[in-house]
């Protein structure tokens, strides 16, 4: 749950009155998340929490769900009507207030209250104002305990790439066929043998099919052919609801080298990934945002003449979901004009996707004491293959 304290300082300093939390249905997961509400809680109603910059909290509930907050602090009130709900969050805050809540522009993600609220909120004399950058400071940064679930999740997930490359060696040695499904399911068990949650199946596409950044396979899935790329891409986490994703990629060959043409490939997007890093060292005393960092990585690839095989950004926040509230690094698709800041955490995962292969190279990294570091493990710095060291 947040900390009051520290994020009506953090309202203070944004020049707001306060921050809006609202709900009903839990349709708002950024509400839930940071005050705190299960998900198994019933809310049928309409609820609203008022966090000013200066002065007690206010706690707004339907008159048939008053407990829905009653772990939180703050002045209760109690309505049946929405002209109620709205009057009582509006004399929570000083006249003509202009508060945060939880919409944007720029990221449908933190897009939870609904138009015709918002309206009804505005109608009766209240400013609404985005609460992007709140969100970064309430739920895009990690304190010690959450960072270093995810440091152990990270280094976990290197050793499940290294032991399942270990596998395909060894089949194709042994003249054992091995399909997608085959490499999913060996990740997966290795991954369960960590204790770790993936939510999921996680991603093995060979040939063709590593064209496509979110591929899923039908039934077994493509068979391994040799000369081809194969992607691997895991993600997964501890148990526990404040334990953290993290969220690798690392990509091979099924041949004892890589052909020239994967070996370019290749270089590109490690190149961009190592510029990326390097410009978020340079520039974070700065104020660098993450659409900087993902025009550093996209310049390189542009330079090696990989342009057009570009489908995504670089990189996305990872928290207790594997694409988290923080700072991504996007300046195209949803341009992300927010600082990296302390404790920020975040994959950087270049890709360039071409007729016949794509490839990608994702570490994750945290921003601790006014610098970068990369967790888990060393970066891949050469193509997987059939004869070298996993």
């Amino acid at each position: 749950m947040l900390d009051v304290a520290r994020t009506a300082d953090a309202i203070r300093e944004a020049g707001l009155s306060g921050w809006l939390f609202y709900n009903q249905f839990h349709r708002d997961e950024i509400s839930d998340l940071a005050l705190g509400v299960p998900r198994a809680t019933h809310n049928s109603r309409p609820w609203a929490w008022v966090l000013p910059a200066d002065g007690e909290p206010t706690r707004v509930v339907h008159a048939i769900e008053p407990g829905i907050l009653a772990h939180l602090p703050g002045r209760l009130v109690r309505c049946t009507s929405r002209d109620e709900l709205a009057a009582a969050v509006v004399a929570a805050l000083p006249p003509r207030a202009r508060v945060a809540a939880q919409f944007s522009e720029s990221f449908p993600v933190i897009s939870f209250l609904d138009h015709g609220t918002a309206r009804l909120l505005e109608r009766a004399g209240l400013g609404l104002a985005s609460s992007e950058d709140l969100v970064v400071d309430c739920l895009g940064t990690l304190d010690a305990d959450a960072e270093a679930s995810h440091r152990r999740a990270a280094l976990a997930l290197h050793g499940v790439v290294r032991d399942t490359w270990s596998r395909i060696r060894a089949a194709f040695a042994d003249g054992i066929a091995v399909d997608e499904a085959d490499v999913q399911e060996w990740m997966g068990g290795l991954i369960a043998e960590a204790r770790l949650l993936s939510g999921g199946p996680v991603l093995a596409a060979a040939g063709e099919a590593s064209t496509d950044p979110h591929y899923e396979p039908v039934g077994r899935g493509r068979r391994l052919a040799r000369g081809e790329v194969v992607q691997l891409d895991l993600w997964a986490r501890e148990p526990g609801e404040r334990a953290v994703f993290a969220d690798i990629s690392w990509v091979g060959v099924v041949a004892p080298r890589p052909t020239a043409e994967q070996e370019r490939a290749f270089a590109a997007v490690v190149a961009a990934r190592d510029a990326a890093r390097d410009a978020i060292g340079r520039g974070l005393a700065a104020g660098i945002t993450g659409a900087d960092v993902d025009r550093a990585a996209r310049e390189v690839i542009a330079a090696r003449g990989f342009a057009a095989g570009l489908r995504h950004r670089t990189g996305h926040s990872i928290g207790t979901r594997v694409h988290g509230f923080g700072v991504n690094l996007d300046g195209v698709e949803f341009p992300d004009r927010r600082r990296l800041r302390e404790g920020s955490c975040f994959s950087i995962e270049p890709g360039i996707y071409l007729g016949r292969f794509g490839m990608r190279t994702e570490v994750d990294a945290v921003v601790r004491g006014g610098r970068l570091e990369v967790t888990g493990g060393p970066a891949q710095e050469r193509l997987l293959d059939l004869e070298g060291a996993p």
